[in-house]
Formats: C-alpha cells, structure tokens, sequence
C-alpha cells in the first residue's frame, strides 16, 4: 500500500498487507504492527528529500514539504531501531532519474549501518519481492547484475554515487 498517514498505515497492516511504501507517519505501534505482520517498509526517504527542494510549490504545499523530508528520515530512524523489515525503493517519479543511490545516503543518516542499507537494496528487497530465487545475492545461477565501485560502500555509502562498472545479465554496459 502506497501510505503515509498512520491510520491508512495501520489499517492496511492490520487487513494483512504486507508492504508498505512511504510510511512517513508510522510510530512505535505502527512499528509493533510491521513487526506482528511481517510486513515490509519501503521508506522512500528520497521522495521527502526531493520535494522539499521545490520551491516552486504553492506556499501551503512548500510548508508542508519542508516538514515531510526531516519526518520521513524521523521515521525511518524509529522503524530501523524498532526491528522493522526495511525494503530499498525511491519513488523516483518524483526524484531525477539517475539519483536513486542517494536513497543509501538518507538511509545511513537515518541512523541504518551502511550494511543494512546495502542489503535493504539487495538481499531484503529481493525477498520481499519474491525473486530471490533469481537476484539479490551473487550466487552462480542467479542473474548477474551488479555495479561496481572504487571504495567499500560499507565505509563510505557515498561509494554507490560513484558508479564505475556495470553488469546486466553477466555483460558489461559501462566499465572504465
């Protein structure tokens, strides 16, 4: 379920969904509800980021996108310590394409190690979307997809916007 307000969050758990992206007004009972659900949070940090941007929004839209970024890093932050199953997503319709990676950014400073972060992008999202038969990890048999960096991401997340190789289905689209 594409929510944000807590309500329409809680209510979509409690009728069994099992994803959730935004979640920009989730609490600790919302959190408790993820959890008992087994449900997935795909935070969309990005989004909020991006349209706190514009300024060219009607001045009561431009209030309210100033609040939403901070919040939604807020509330990634209370789902990440409270144990939530966190998906990577970006909801780029609204970020440029190209620029998803700086997902990882706000997800570090949300508080989430960089590990986790990379692994939201890779082993959870691949389960939560039931491919993990086929990506997520790299394993022979598995399609291989992967970028690759100069530095270790897992030190500096920073490394993912600095992409220096591509792999698609085991050939090379950019490589230096």
């Amino acid at each position: 379920a594409h929510a944000h307000g807590k309500d329409g969050i809680d209510s979509a758990l409690r009728a069994g969904v099992k994803s959730i992206e935004h979640g920009t007004y989730l609490d600790a009972e919302t959190a408790r509800l993820f959890k008992q659900n087994d449900a997935v949070l795909v935070p969309t940090v990005l989004a909020g980021m991006t349209v706190k941007e514009w300024d060219f929004l009607p001045p009561n839209s431009y209030k309210k996108a100033q609040e939403i970024g901070p919040l939604m890093q807020d509330m990634l932050r209370l789902a990440y310590e409270n144990g939530v199953t966190i998906a990577f997503g970006t909801d780029t319709g609204v970020s440029k394409h190209g620029e998803n990676a700086k997902e990882f950014q706000y997800m570090v400073e949300a508080g989430m190690s960089e590990t986790d972060a990379i692994r939201a992008a890779t082993v959870v999202a691949s389960e939560h979307i039931e491919l993990s038969d086929v990506i997520g990890t790299l394993e022979s048999g598995k399609y291989a997809d992967l970028i690759g960096v100069d530095g270790d991401p897992r030190e500096d997340i920073s490394e993912l916007m600095d992409v220096d190789f591509v792999m698609k289905g085991g050939v090379i689209y950019k490589g230096e």
